[in-house]
């Protein structure tokens, strides 16, 4: 590799342009917008275009006496990718110093991509641009390991005026006739009378608009007069809504900027719809002469005149917007009902009559909601009829906070609810476990011992990951063994033969099959021994050899082999202080561990990351009637010790 390759830097494909401008560059009505929009930003007054006729050999051409760039402003403005424009610029853009009276025009551009439509027209262009007595002209081609290349071209002193010209080198890829090049521009920029376009010479005007693009209305305004308002419709939404929305004109002169809101105090039409991006009034209100600001950025907010007149032009826009969406809502409604006949056809005929009220509704009264959004929404109710829930869920939606209803379309995001619940569900089993063992471990008057060995069996997973297998079950026939041992006959014991009920507690036994080479059963893997205390019973050495009994004698009767591994939990309310350690036998097969209950409790919330203290609001634990004091449970230093090993 060279040195000159090496140091080159990022690389771009040919294709990049392309993808980045989109239609700016592909579509000729898209680029001659975007064009005349750069005019404006210019403050250009007067733009005259050439439209490329191959047969005549004609080339593209637009030439606006807008500001102008300097050498350094246009280094800056045409080679900067993605230039942004408020932050250079600002958000308005200043008259040239000749028209210092004029007001500032809120600019259609931001972030620069517009000037790449040129490459719609040729590949290289040309752009001459002059102010300050200085002109420049440079070539802009595509490049071929950068979007595109900049060449100075030349340069003269002591040129009158401003403004720049870009000029196409051939008139290749323009399929778009000069006249529907005048009707796009008419349906967008005849807001301000001071803003004139021509191409080829005729200048751009109302005429240029097809009559189903236009509509003209005379509004009544009671005790004033009349005013007139134009409504052309552009028949295609743009990207953006800066070059549609209402302009008010007085004596042929546009008072403030257009839009949807700005000093009408109201605004007409959501600006993200797509008849915000389609359509533009232009109201003609000589009757309002005296009621226009000083400056002529904004009417006098408190003239009877204009209150009046602005109420009148409203209602006239609304009621023309209205029609225009009615069948643009009709068609909304075949489309949702059509997308949804299946399911909707499952629904009895309540449900039904009630989700075809639905979508009617919504799509009335919420016009600039889209078709797709409102084919979830009337989807999420079809399913909701067809649910045992019906609308249960929709009352805890709406219930819920802002910041809930973040965190649940982030649940949503990240989870399917079937994932979710399933592990919700372990989670709150767990939890309530905890509680009950909590509840009744500390419960030192409690005479039904032999409660607490369910839960236990249940609660392997405390004492380590390896019990978290499904494998581990009761073995009923060490039991049968271990209960001939103390001879026992107690009602409780034959009620549940899965575990051994003792004078101060009792014992269960959950053991995993181990396999042969043929993976059939061959005897006992692992086998866990739990011995529960009655509570307010201690564990000494006594209770250590007691466990060790058990197992002596299951490996006696031959269901314990050198190849099993055998843990015993001896669980009380206390240790003696010399028998706190573990002990073994059978050359370390057997492991004896004593352990509190406050000890088994801590490290089931250690093994639950600490769900327990986090969720204590949960309603699944405040529903669990658990007293907030076992939320707390107390320190033993025991316990920090055996939970931090854990």
């Amino acid at each position: 590799m060279d040195t000159q390759t090496a140091n080159q830097g990022v690389l771009f494909d040919d294709r990049f342009l392309d993808k980045y401008a989109g239609p700016i560059i592909s579509d000729p009505a898209v680029a001659i917008v975007e064009l005349v929009a750069n005019a404006w930003d210019a403050y250009a007054t007067k733009v005259d275009i050439i439209w490329p006729k191959r047969s005549q050999n004609i080339n593209f051409r637009i030439t606006d006496n807008g500001k102008g760039m300097t050498p350094a402003q246009f280094e800056r403005r045409w080679k900067t990718l993605d230039y942004n424009r408020l932050a250079d610029e600002g958000n308005r853009s200043a008259p040239p110093l000749d028209l210092a009276s004029a007001l500032p025009r809120k600019p259609y551009g931001r972030n620069g991509k517009g000037r790449h439509a040129a490459f719609k027209f040729s590949d290289p262009y040309m752009v001459r641009t002059w102010r300050d007595g200085l002109e420049t002209t440079y070539e802009v081609r595509r490049g071929t390991t950068q979007p595109f290349d900049v060449t100075t071209v030349s340069s003269r002193e002591n040129v009158p005026g401003h403004g720049t010209e870009i000029t196409a080198t051939g008139s290749e890829g323009v399929a778009m006739d000069a006249d529907t090049a005048r009707e796009i521009i008419g349906t967008r920029f005849l807001t301000d009378p001071n803003f004139v376009v021509s191409v080829d010479g005729t200048l751009v005007t109302f005429d240029d608009i097809p009559m189903h693009s236009i509509q003209k209305a005379d509004v009544d305004v009671p005790g004033y007069g009349m005013v007139q308002i134009v409504m052309i419709d552009s028949q295609k939404a743009d990207r953006t809504t800066r070059q549609h929305g209402i302009a008010w004109r007085v004596n042929k002169r546009l008072v403030g900027n257009p839009g949807w809101i700005g000093f009408d105090h109201e605004r007409i039409l959501d600006g993200r719809s797509t008849e915000a991006k389609r359509f533009q009034f232009i109201i003609s209100a000589d009757i309002l002469e005296n009621a226009v600001q000083a400056d002529w950025s904004a009417f006098i907010a408190t003239d009877a005149a204009w209150q009046t007149t602005r109420d009148a032009v409203h209602a006239q826009i609304k009621k023309y917007l209205s029609t225009f969406s009615a069948d643009r809502r009709r068609e909304a409604k075949e489309t949702v009902k059509e997308t949804l006949v299946k399911t909707v056809r499952r629904l009895p005929p309540a449900g039904r009559e009630r989700w075809n009220q639905f979508v009617d509704e919504v799509v009335d009264t919420c016009p600039s909601i889209s078709t797709e959004e409102v084919g979830k929404v009337a989807g999420i109710l079809a399913n909701l009829e067809l649910s045992t829930s019906k609308f249960g869920l929709v009352e805890k939606l709406h219930e819920l906070q802002p910041g809930d209803l973040d965190a649940l379309y982030q649940l949503l995001d990240d989870w399917t609810l079937r994932l979710a619940k399933d592990a919700l569900d372990e989670i709150q089993t767990r939890l309530k476990l905890i509680e009950d063992l909590d509840k009744k471990l500390r419960d030192e008057t409690m005479d039904e011992v032999g409660d607490l060995q369910p839960l236990f069996e249940r609660s392997l997973w405390v004492f380590g990951p390896e019990f978290e297998s499904l494998e581990f079950t009761s073995n009923r026939g060490m039991t049968e063994v271990i209960r001939k041992i103390f001879g026992s006959d107690k009602a409780g014991s034959r009620q549940r033969p899965d575990f051994v009920m003792l004078p101060d507690g009792s014992v269960g036994l959950y053991s995993r099959d181990a396999h042969d080479l043929g993976h059939d059963v061959d005897g006992v893997s692992r086998l866990v021994v739990a011995e529960i205390k009655r509570p307010g019973v201690g564990i000494g050495s006594e209770q250590k050899d007691q466990a060790w009994r058990y197992v002596k004698e299951l490996r006696n009767k031959g269901l314990l082999t050198e190849a099993a591994t055998t843990t015993c939990y001896i669980l009380g309310s206390r240790i003696d202080a010399d028998e706190s350690g573990h002990r073994t036998e059978w050359d370390g097969r057997v492991t004896i561990i004593p352990m509190t209950y406050n000890t088994f409790v801590r490290r089931a919330e250690k093994r639950m990351l600490g769900l327990r203290d986090k969720l204590k609001d949960a309603p699944f634990l405040l529903q669990h009637d658990v007293d907030g004091s076992y939320l707390e449970p107390p320190q033993d230093p025991q316990a920090d010790l055996l939970a931090g090993a854990s």
